[in-house]
């Protein structure tokens, strides 16, 4: 790994805020007008455990548990909100009744695919303004970063 000065790497970290900042300054402006219009409270871990959900069709909690890394008491209580919103519906199956599966209601179905849709033109709006290789670098260096912090 190549060694820094701790002075480069102190105005490497700060512009690394400065461009994090403007993102999530950014990104609560777009996407808060599009959640705006929909009438649920949406959190990023209802986010998340609604396209776990749309990604699976079907899943049980421990499924969310793993890609959140909550507990399933944590997660429990935010599917009862999402299951008072009418965003899921748990399936009790008849082989074993002890597992619960999570199920989309059309509701959640239309939520995530609006959700997708602010996604796709969010990242669309800011990716436009660089080249295709520009993209391509960051893409990579993200998916290198992403492999980092998963091993």
């Amino acid at each position: 790994m190549t060694q820094y000065n701790k002075e480069n790497v102190k105005e490497q970290l700060e512009s690394i805020d400065q461009i994090k900042e403007a993102l999530v300054k950014y990104r609560n402006t777009v996407i808060g007008e599009k959640y705006d219009l929909l009438p649920y409270h949406l959190t990023p871990t209802k986010e998340t455990i609604l396209k776990t959900v749309y990604d699976k069709e079907s899943c049980i909690v421990s499924d969310i548990t793993k890609v959140l890394g909550l507990s399933p008491g944590a997660i429990t209580i935010v599917l009862n909100q999402l299951e008072d919103e009418q965003l899921v519906t748990r399936i009790y199956k008849k082989k074993n009744r002890r597992s619960v599966w999570i199920e989309l209601t059309e509701k959640g179905k239309d939520v995530v695919g609006t959700l997708q849709q602010t996604r796709t033109d969010f990242w669309l709006s800011i990716l436009s303004h660089l080249t295709d290789e520009e993209r391509s670098q960051y893409i990579h260096i993200m998916q290198k970063l992403s492999k980092t912090l998963s091993e």
